[in-house]
C-alpha cells in the first residue's frame, strides 16, 4: 500500500533541508558551514517536532513499512553509488547529488508505508 501523505511529508522535509543547506556550496569557511548547518538543522527539527506533536499521523514511529527490504536495498544501492562517485573523483558532482543519494532511500520507503492504527 502506498501512503501518499506521509511520503509527500517526508519528501518536502528533505527538499526544505536541501534548499536551506544549498548555500553551503558558496561558503568556503568550514567554521561558518558548521555553524550555519547546525542552526538550520536545530530550527528545522524544532519546527518538525512541534508540527508532529499537533499531527501525530506524521510521526515516523507511527508508520510501518509495507516492503521491509526496500529501505535496506535502497541504502545499499545508494552507498554503492556514493563509493563509485568517490572512486571516479568526478569534480562535477555537487552537494545535491550527495544529498539525493542520502535522502532517496528514506523518501522512497516512506511512500511504501502504512500508519499504525493503534496510535489514532
Amino acid at each position: 500500500m502506498i501512503d501518499i501523505n506521509y511520503g509527500n511529508y517526508t519528501l518536502f522535509q528533505y527538499l526544505i533541508i536541501a534548499f536551506t543547506l544549498f548555500p553551503i556550496e558558496i561558503i568556503h569557511s568550514w567554521l561558518i558551514i558548521i555553524i550555519y548547518a547546525a542552526i538550520v538543522l536545530i530550527i528545522f527539527s524544532t519546527l518538525l517536532k512541534l508540527f508532529e506533536r499537533r499531527h501525530p499521523c506524521f510521526k515516523e514511529n507511527n508508520h510501518v513499512t509495507t516492503v521491509p527490504w526496500l529501505r535496506t536495498t535502497l541504502a545499499v544501492l545508494s552507498t554503492a553509488m556514493f563509493f563509485v562517485i568517490l572512486l571516479i573523483k568526478d569534480s562535477s558532482v555537487d552537494f545535491l547529488t550527495y544529498y539525493a543519494l542520502i535522502a532517496a532511500p528514506h523518501v522512497i520507503s516512506a511512500y511504501f508505508s502504512i500508519p499504525r492504527r493503534s496510535h489514532f
